[in-house]
């Protein structure tokens, strides 16, 4: 059977299907130890039928996660692109990263298992430069305020960006579907400590 091209398959609707079967199967059982035959059982699919689509497990990763991470880019730059004040560009920005990840939970695949260094090929590498790219925005954003007296200045921004994304990448260790607290509660405590941090000192 020949195998599905990667450009042709986002609009077939069993593709759909086979991503969201392998959310589930993943947020289940954690990538590492699902398999292909059990993405199969939870579509309700042969293994045959879900080889027409992906010949690896790791090529469905990328699958699953190429549109969730471009979102989460997108979004962070119309944000950074408004004329606001930095400090409010970068509060709105944390709150849309705390949002995408409540409408897609396929993110915390992403963020829970460094699953980013198992993947390869041109589509992961596009995963990878959306990420990239994000960081660079933000840090730019940082910059701008530091530059107009809103943020310290003697942080460099690039670093300040890993410390705050790793706080913020962090929620799915922290966050319980079932608990009191919604991931906006965590993202409004983690953003006004990320303020707090680049406040100017007085």
């Amino acid at each position: 059977m020949e195998r599905r091209q990667a450009s042709g398959r986002r609009s077939d609707a069993r593709w759909a299907e086979i991503l969201a079967g392998a959310g589930r199967v993943f947020a289940r059982l954690g990538y590492g130890q699902s398999t292909l035959e059990d993405v199969a059982t939870e579509v309700g699919i042969r293994r045959a039928t879900l080889y027409y689509y992906v010949g690896t497990k790791e090529e469905l990763l990328v699958g699953l996660l190429h549109d969730p991470i471009e979102t989460m880019r997108t979004r962070l730059e119309e944000v950074a692109a408004q004329p606001d004040p930095a400090r409010e560009r970068l509060a709105a920005a944390l709150r849309e990263y705390v949002r995408t990840m409540a409408e897609l939970p396929e993110l915390f695949i992403f963020l829970s298992e460094n699953v980013h260094q198992v993947m390869s090929g041109p589509e992961a590498d596009h995963i990878r430069e959306n990420a990239d790219r994000y960081g660079r925005v933000l840090a730019q954003v940082i910059k701008q305020g530091a530059d107009a007296g809103e943020f310290r200045s003697d942080i460099d921004p690039s670093i300040a960006v890993m410390g705050i994304i790793g706080m913020f990448n962090w929620i799915h260790r922290w966050y319980n579907p079932e608990g009191e607290r919604s991931l906006a509660d965590f993202g409004e405590v983690f953003i006004e400590m990320t303020l707090s941090s680049l406040a100017p000192k007085n």
